[in-house]
């Protein structure tokens, strides 16, 4: 298991804990393809309230069960885990749409499932490698399955300046489902940026899913009106999805828009109107090349934005 991959499931399991873990005195987590061969997640689940049980098609060294079907696991009762992750095995997987189904069977109620698969890398069969994943792949597997998708993204990273430990030549696909009932509300999305290796070793940043993200942030800030940084092709975008109602103004660094509209609202420049920042919240809708720079001018101007999308060019 390579790191990023771990720093991935670490942090979506805090991210995402409100949802399994409501007290109860025991939580049952099961580990899909749980097999010791460079590393496990067991270690995540030291608290006495975890019950940890690692499922593999092998016997080995941190493997519970071995299923005599590979996709009907009649070892397991249904609606009997709050928690099933997987890290780096559905790739190896032939038919991976049966496995889905049998992971909703096994959730209890309201139960999370959290997939992490390589959205890219060699080839690597154990014993096959069947597949490599993008967002709606995990997100058409999870709705085949009937599980509400409560985040799906590629190499997700939860800061633009995430050190290189959660980048990888796999570039990590996740997805993060919920078996009905959907009985918690939404919270924030757990990765605002994408951060990907491509074949020259360079990184390119790419907003997740922008549509869900407006949906989401409009979801806890229904009752505000936004000002969106970036009057460009990204800031008209963002802007036609939140919609012209909950828009207050546009802001941008180009003197040339100043006093121009879009989206039905009008374009200021920002170095002349930072006031109109007070107690508001700012959308930033940028290129990933100039969302760092514009980030850190609003950040060292004191002004809170809620997240940056940034998308490439």
């Amino acid at each position: 298991m390579h790191i990023s991959s771990f720093n991935r499931m670490k942090y979506l399991l805090e991210w995402y804990k409100e949802y399994w873990d409501s007290g109860d005195d025991n939580i049952e987590i099961l580990d899909i393809g749980s097999y010791d061969q460079n590393g496990t997640q067991k270690g995540l689940f030291e608290d006495k309230r975890y019950s940890y049980t690692g499922l593999d098609m092998v016997e080995g060294p941190n493997v519970d069960i071995v299923p005599k079907d590979v996709y009907s696991w009649e070892e397991l009762e249904n609606n009997k885990y709050d928690l099933v992750i997987s890290g780096q095995v559905f790739e190896h997987i032939e038919y991976p749409w049966l496995t889905i189904k049998e992971i909703e069977r096994i959730l209890k109620p309201s139960g999370i499932v959290i997939i992490i698969a390589p959205n890219s890398g060699f080839e690597h069969k154990a014993p096959y490698d069947c597949y490599r994943y993008y967002a709606d792949g995990l997100k058409a597997l999870a709705s085949w399955a009937n599980l509400f998708v409560l985040h799906a993204s590629v190499a997700g990273v939860p800061d633009i300046n995430s050190d290189d430990t959660w980048v990888s030549e796999w570039n990590d696909a996740v997805i993060v489902a919920q078996k009905t009932p959907y009985d918690k509300g939404l919270i924030n999305q757990p990765f605002t940026y994408e951060k990907r290796m491509i074949s020259n070793a360079k990184y390119i940043t790419k907003y997740v899913d922008i549509p869900t993200a407006i949906d989401c942030i409009k979801k806890q800030y229904y009752d505000e009106r936004f000002i969106i940084f970036g009057a460009g092709q990204i800031g008209k975008q963002v802007g036609n999805i939140l919609g012209s109602e909950s828009i207050l103004c546009y802001l941008d660094n180009d003197e040339k828009k100043d006093g121009l509209y879009l989206n039905g609202a009008k374009i200021n420049n920002y170095c002349k109107n930072k006031g109109l920042c007070n107690n508001r919240k700012v959308i930033v809708a940028v290129s990933d090349r100039i969302a760092p720079q514009i980030h850190k001018m609003l950040k060292d101007d004191g002004i809170s934005t809620i997240s940056i999308y940034a998308v490439e060019e």
